[in-house]
């Protein structure tokens, strides 16, 4: 069981006026680990999306907020499985700061579809067999 980690800073970009990092953000962070994540494991986005065979969108997204994340702070990324199904397969991405102290939990779940039809279809057995590496049971 495997899990991938990503760190970053926050920049003021990221934040509001109280320097408290904006609530949408968490996802955007969430995504670009997301996507670093199946890059590194052999699968990037932009290959999908030149193949045109299958994307893989997100179905469903939640994020619990812990504590605040400000401007300056350096954040990781902990991402992993919590199921790997046929189609579809659901990531944690803990977010937690240089103390290990957690600041986000967002859960998101991604479908495989055929680009051209938009229907489900079976994950492509080297994405599924790398995606696998990280599955947490």
């Amino acid at each position: 069981m495997k899990t991938y980690t990503r760190t970053f800073p926050i920049l003021i970009h990221h934040v509001d006026a109280a320097g408290i990092v904006f609530f949408a953000n968490y996802f955007v962070f969430t995504h670009d680990a997301y996507e670093a994540f199946l890059s590194d494991i052999g699968h990037g986005i932009a290959k999908a999306i030149e193949d045109r065979a299958y994307i893989i969108p997100i179905a469903h997204c939640e994020g619990t907020y812990h504590r605040p994340m400000r401007h300056g702070e350096v954040i990781t990324a902990h991402l992993h499985l919590t199921e790997l199904r046929s189609a579809s397969f659901t990531v944690e991405t803990r977010l937690t700061g240089a103390d290990n102290i957690l600041r986000a939990t967002i859960i998101t779940q991604h479908v495989c579809v055929n680009s051209a039809t938009m229907k489900p279809m079976a994950l492509p057995a080297a994405l599924r067999s790398a995606l696998a590496e990280y599955l947490h049971t």
